[in-house]
């Protein structure tokens, strides 16, 4: 907790996830990809295309 204060502190944002997030990957990997979305269209980051 005090890692995320800091960082806090320092300007920066924290994006915690949890365990039980995590245990099973047919329920991360959801997850995940929507968060990077998310992540993505707030800051306006347009990945890269192969």
């Amino acid at each position: 907790m005090k890692g995320d204060r800091d960082l806090k502190l320092s300007g920066y944002e924290v994006f915690r996830f949890g365990t039980d997030e995590l245990d099973d990957p047919a329920q991360a990997r959801p997850l995940f990809q929507q968060f990077f979305a998310d992540l993505f269209n707030r800051f306006d980051v347009i990945p890269p295309t192969d």
